[in-house]
C-alpha cells in the first residue's frame, strides 16, 4: 500500500511542462480560468494541482493505515452541510448526490460512509490501475460501487425507490462516448448526463457537494453546496439538458473559487484528446 502511495505521489508531483499528466491539467485549467488567464498563470495552476494532489493521496492512504478515527479527524463538515446530511438520513426519498473532482474526494466520501450515510457510487467499468485502486479503497471503506453498464440504471433505481443515495461525479466525460454536449466553462464538453435521468426518473432531488482543503486549519471540508429539485421544461430531452445545465453551473463556481484544488486528470474538451493519464 505504501508503495502504490509513493507511486503517485511521485506521478502527482511530475511538474514537467511536457508531461501528458501536465498538459491535460493545462488544458483543463486554461478553460476554468478563463481568456483573462496567461499561460504562466495556468501553468502555475497545474503545478498547484500537483501538489495538491500529492499531498491529498499520502494524506488519504495515512488515514487508511491509521482507520476510520483519522478518516473522521481530518474531514469537517459545515453546519449547513450537517443540516443536509440529517436530511439525508431522515427523508424516505432518495437522493441523487454529484460531486466534482476537488480535492480529497475519497478521504471525505469515505468519512461520510464512516459518519453512516450508505453511498451507492457509480463508477466506470474496466478502470485504470489506479482507479481500480480508488475502488478496492471504496469498498473496503464500506461504499457500495456500482459499475457503470447495461445493469446499472435498474440498479440506480432500486437504490433510489428504497430511500438511498446514488452517488456520481459530473466533471468527467464518459470513456466510451455516452453523455451529452453541455456548455462548461463557455465552452461544449460531452459529459454525463445520468444523475439527471435517475432524478427525472424517479423524482430525487441533486445534491451538489464537494471537498475543499482549508490550508488555514489544514483540514478538509465538505459542503452540500446546492440542493435542487428537478425542473419540467419541456420534452424529455429538454428536461434532461436543462436540469444537466443548471447542475454543471453549480459545478463550475466550485472548481473557479478553488481551480488549484481540480484534480481532473483526463481531458474534458473533444479536441484536447481524451485522456492524459493512461
Amino acid at each position: 500500500m505504501r508503495d502504490v502511495a509513493r507511486s503517485r505521489k511521485k506521478r502527482a508531483t511530475n511538474g514537467r511542462p511536457d508531461s501528458a499528466l501536465m498538459r491535460t491539467l493545462q488544458a483543463n485549467l486554461r478553460m476554468a480560468l478563463g481568456p483573462e488567464a496567461s499561460e504562466e498563470q495556468v501553468f502555475q495552476t497545474a503545478r498547484a494541482a500537483l501538489r495538491h494532489a500529492g499531498m491529498a493521496y499520502f494524506e488519504l492512504y495515512h488515514a487508511l493505515g491509521v482507520g476510520p478515527e483519522a478518516f473522521l479527524a481530518a474531514v469537517r463538515s459545515t453546519p449547513l452541510t450537517d443540516y443536509y446530511v440529517d436530511e439525508m438520513l431522515t427523508q424516505e426519498r432518495g437522493m441523487v448526490v454529484v460531486t466534482v473532482h476537488m480535492s480529497n474526494f475519497d478521504l471525505a466520501g469515505l468519512a461520510f460512509a464512516y459518519r453512516g450515510l450508505h453511498l451507492n457510487v457509480l463508477a466506470y467499468a474496466n478502470p485504470t490501475s489506479g482507479y481500480d485502486m480508488q475502488n478496492k479503497i471504496r469498498l473496503k471503506g464500506g461504499i457500495n460501487l456500482m459499475p457503470i453498464d447495461v445493469s446499472a440504471l435498474r440498479r440506480s433505481l432500486e437504490a433510489l425507490h428504497a430511500g438511498q443515495l446514488v452517488v456520481t461525479g459530473i466533471d468527467r466525460p464518459d470513456p466510451y462516448g455516452g453523455g451529452e454536449m453541455l456548455p462548461f466553462f463557455g465552452k461544449p464538453a460531452r459529459l454525463p448526463v445520468g444523475h439527471v435521468r435517475l432524478a427525472l426518473q424517479t423524482g430525487a432531488p441533486v445534491v451538489v457537494a464537494h471537498c475543499e482543503y482549508r490550508p488555514t486549519d489544514r483540514s478538509y471540508a465538505v459542503h452540500v453546496s446546492r440542493w435542487l429539485e428537478m425542473e419540467h421544461v419541456g420534452s424529455r430531452q429538454e428536461n434532461i439538458l436543462h436540469n444537466a445545465r443548471r447542475v454543471l453551473a453549480v459545478g463550475e463556481e466550485l472548481i473557479r473559487a478553488r481551480p488549484e484544488q481540480w484534480l481532473m486528470f483526463y481531458r474534458v474538451w473533444e479536441e484536447a484528446g481524451m485522456t492524459g493519464d493512461e
